[in-house]
């Protein structure tokens, strides 16, 4: 049979026999799939096929030429993938044409390396979810614009109007108590919404600071509950405060952790209807801790659970709804959880069914009572007695927190507010450990170690080092201790671990 205008087709050309054994192919088929052509005259036609869909294939070829052989056009079929010689699984479309011949019936195939397009699909699909993505992110900014004009300026209208009448002197004298309490209540929701705009642009720009130091969790959870309270009562809404095992220490910023509390159960009052009930329960599992607010009000729709924590979401968004607020508590609440390396989660079975927030953030400092931490403590101050530590870290709080707890074990600890500092201090003091924050200002600690390292005095060059962040991700982990940390730890810092950190490092052990 005469192939020859076969050869020269734009396309690669592929003919098998009624078995699947290939007798053609042409010079674009060599070019497409990278085999010489004696490479593949009377083999499968399975040997371009990717071996996952080969089983499937060869079920089709022989339905195709046993049962129902036709002319298909190209891009009438399905979209393949063919298969080359170094492993490459190429998209193709084909075109497939029955030949009757003396030898029985064959098939030609067309096959077109579809690669660009679909290249020129994908680039065209994802400008088109990028579109989707900034349309969405507009609709929500106008929604949030929108909003937050309307909470300001609601109070804003109870406040002048009320103020107007006060000053015309014709509000009667029992009346005007009400006035002045009317003014207050809005200037305070006003205030509350410009916190929440500033908490926001501080946590965006990533500039929310923590002011950490040993708390009692019950204090913390009862004081939040008593902000919101007065309103839970004025609705009939049963508000319960469990402390699970008497108090629990933690390490942690009192005053956010309040804030991130009060949201939630800020959310919650406002939520559940009268005669409900609340609960916030405060219970330790193994290394961590739990703020659980729950409660049987409105409740959550599934598809929005997902979103619920999203800055500038809310659930009903519309002219109608029933319920101020600019949307930003929850988000809030979550970059509070996750400053503090925790993480906070929502649960709803439904609308109508209530919802459970959980506040989850780690937990080392344990019940004073334990005697295990009473032995870790008494160690610690063993092994790091009289050790000079160098801590370096741009903020005073941080400084004068670490140098306190290092130094309670025993240490005796040098601080320095910039890489300068601790540079110039570093020949005189020789300290036997570095503790250093990472991001700091001109000179971060990256820089700092780089500068150690180099150091001229071989033995000042060794001295190990704890990195000291608020980043808390692995990869962060990772590349500090592979620029030469010989420890890494994330903030929130407790007081034990902080010391068996230090300890650990003395001896210069990998993590």
């Amino acid at each position: 049979m005469d192939y020859s205008l076969l050869e020269s087709a734009p396309d690669a050309m592929v003919i098998i026999d009624a078995n699947g054994a290939i007798v053609f192919v042409n010079a674009q088929s060599e070019r497409l799939f990278g085999y010489q052509r004696s490479e593949l005259i009377g083999r499968s036609l399975e040997t371009l096929i990717p071996e996952r869909s080969r089983a499937a294939h060869v079920a089709r070829r022989d339905e195709y030429v046993r049962e129902r052989p036709r002319t298909r056009p190209m891009g009438a079929g399905l979209e393949l993938h063919a298969r080359s010689k170094d492993g490459r699984e190429i998209p193709v479309e084909i075109s497939l044409s029955p030949l009757t011949s003396a030898a029985g019936v064959m098939v030609v195939s067309a096959i077109r390396d579809i690669s660009d397009r679909k290249t020129a699909e994908a680039e065209r699909t994802r400008l088109v979810e990028e579109r989707a993505v900034s349309a969405e992110a507009s609709r929500l900014k106008d929604e949030f614009l929108a909003t937050l004009s309307h909470e300001l300026r609601t109070p804003l209208n109870a406040i002048l109007g009320w103020t107007a009448m006060l000053r015309s002197g014709t509000i009667p004298a029992e009346r005007r108590e009400h006035a002045l309490a009317t003014i207050e209540r809005n200037a305070r929701a006003q205030a509350q919404l410009i916190e929440d705009m500033l908490d926001l642009s501080r946590i965006i720009a990533g500039k929310l600071r923590l002011d950490v130091a040993a708390v009692d969790l019950g204090e913390i959870l009862q004081l939040a509950a008593d902000v919101v309270r007065p309103g839970a009562e004025a609705k009939h809404i049963e508000l319960d405060v469990v402390v699970e095992d008497g108090p629990i220490l933690l390490m942690a910023d009192g005053d956010r952790l309040q804030q991130a509390v009060w949201n939630l159960l800020t959310n919650a009052v406002k939520f559940t209807g009268e005669g409900g009930r609340i609960l916030v329960r405060a219970q330790v599992s193994p290394g961590c801790v739990d703020v659980v607010v729950r409660d049987n009000g409105k409740g959550v729709a599934q598809p929005f659970l997902a979103h619920v924590f999203d800055r500038f979401r809310q659930e009903d968004s519309t002219s109608t709804r029933t319920h101020g607020g600019l949307g930003l508590g929850l988000a809030i609440v979550r970059s509070i959880a996750e400053a503090h390396g925790g993480t906070v989660s929502a649960a709803s079975p439904g609308p109508g069914r209530g919802s459970t927030f959980t506040i989850t953030i780690p937990h080392t400092l344990g019940r004073t009572r334990e005697r295990r931490g009473a032995l870790r403590q008494e160690s610690l101050v063993s092994r790091l007695q009289d050790v000079a530590v160098m801590i370096v870290d741009d903020t005073s709080d941080e400084r004068e927190l670490f140098a306190e707890i290092l130094q309670a074990f025993g240490a005796v600890v040098t601080t320095a507010s910039s890489v300068a500092m601790a540079m110039a201090l570093l020949p005189r003091i020789r300290p036997q450990v570095i503790v250093s924050d990472i991001a700091m200002p001109d000179e971060d600690g990256f820089e700092l170690l780089r500068r150690v390292r180099a150091h001229g005095d071989a033995e000042l060059a060794a001295t190990p080092a704890v990195a000291v962040t608020a980043h808390a991700r692995a990869e962060d982990r990772r590349f500090a201790l592979a620029q030469g940390f010989q420890r890494y730890l994330s903030k929130p810092v407790y007081p034990i671990e902080l010391a068996e950190t230090v300890a650990a490092a003395l001896t210069h052990s990998t993590p």
